[in-house]
């Protein structure tokens, strides 16, 4: 992942993945930019007031969280919304009464089942080639999504999306995951 560098109100990223993204390659955000942050998220995540998501390496989250404290920045936790529409690619078997319950969990989220099962099937050659190498069995979520989509794995370049691909959904990936509720 990226390298990120906490300088008093401002959040340095180098070599930051996802060309749709407003910092690409290297940018920044000051902590006026950040509506709130989400430390327990794997990876955590920074969003942004312009409805945008910055993933940070777990490996700094004390520092994300030193800085968001610092800075007065709400650290909130919410519904992983893209977690539970990725749990289809897990390397892990799930009930059909756990599946109905996670069907309804998205529909109070607003999403209905034609939705997510279309989401699901677009995503589906990317995320399992990308699972295929990952072998995750416990979480899979928007970050994973994001790398599977741009071909940022080994053999990734196979079923990576267009750029132009990449940037619709990107902002549309935003624009559902900016939706989630409070926990």
């Amino acid at each position: 992942m990226q390298d990120v560098q906490f300088i008093e109100n401002q959040i340095q990223f180098q070599k930051y993945p996802f060309q749709a993204s407003s910092i690409y390659l290297n940018g920044s955000v000051t902590s006026e930019d950040i509506s709130e942050i989400l430390i327990t998220r794997c990876p955590p995540e920074v969003r942004l007031k312009s409805d945008e998501v910055l993933f940070v390496s777990a490996v700094h989250k004390g520092s994300l969280e030193m800085f968001a404290k610092s800075n007065k920045i709400p650290i909130v936790s919410r519904m992983d919304t893209w977690s539970f529409i990725c749990e289809e690619f897990l390397d892990t078997e799930f009930s059909d009464k756990y599946k109905e319950k996670v069907d309804r969990l998205l529909e109070n989220e607003g999403l209905d089942r034609n939705f997510v099962n279309e989401t699901r099937q677009f995503l589906y050659t990317p995320m399992m080639a990308y699972n295929s190498i990952m072998w995750d069995w416990a979480h899979l979520g928007l970050y994973d999504v994001l790398m599977a989509i741009s071909g940022q794995f080994p053999y990734g370049e196979k079923v990576k999306f267009t750029d132009e691909a990449f940037h619709d959904f990107y902002w549309k990936a935003m624009k559902l995951v900016m939706r989630e509720r409070n926990r």
